[in-house]
C-alpha cells in the first residue's frame, strides 16, 4: 500500500512540476499566406516567375542559392540588415518588406527559404 501511495504522490508531483517552469512558451505564429502565395504576389515582380531575376530591376536570380543562403538573406531583409549583408545591400528589400508586412505578406524565413530552394534551385 505504501508503494502505491508513494507512486501516486510522485506521479502527481511530476505532473504539477512540469507545468510550472519559468520559461515562456513558444508563441505559435500563423501566416495569412503560404510562401508560394507571398512569392507570386510580391516577389515575382522583381525576381521573375521562375526566379530568373531581372537585370533592369537589379534583382538577382534565385536559382543557385542554397537553403542556408536563402535563410540568411531573408533574415537579413526582415531584420534591417543584421545578418550577412554589407552596408545597404538590401535597402530596397528592407523597405519593401516593411510595406509588404503592413499588407499581411509576412512569412516564416525557414519556410520561405525552403520554398525558394525547392522551386527555383537548378543545382540540386
Amino acid at each position: 500500500m505504501k508503494k502505491i501511495t508513494l507512486a501516486l504522490f510522485a506521479a502527481t508531483a511530476l505532473l504539477l512540476l512540469t507545468g510550472c517552469d519559468n520559461k515562456p512558451k513558444a508563441e505559435i505564429i500563423t501566416y495569412k499566406y503560404t510562401p508560394a502565395e507571398v512569392y507570386k504576389a510580391t516577389c515575382a515582380h522583381c525576381h521573375g516567375d521562375k526566379g530568373e531575376g531581372m537585370a533592369e530591376k537589379k534583382s538577382p536570380a534565385l536559382n543557385k542559392k542554397t537553403v542556408q543562403e536563402f535563410e540568411m538573406d531573408l533574415f537579413d531583409v526582415k531584420n534591417g540588415g543584421l545578418g550577412q549583408s554589407t552596408a545597404s545591400e538590401h535597402d530596397v528589400m528592407e523597405h519593401n518588406m516593411k510595406k509588404l508586412a503592413e499588407k499581411g505578406y509576412t512569412y516564416d524565413t525557414k519556410a520561405m527559404a525552403k520554398y525558394l530552394f525547392d522551386t527555383f534551385n537548378i543545382t540540386k
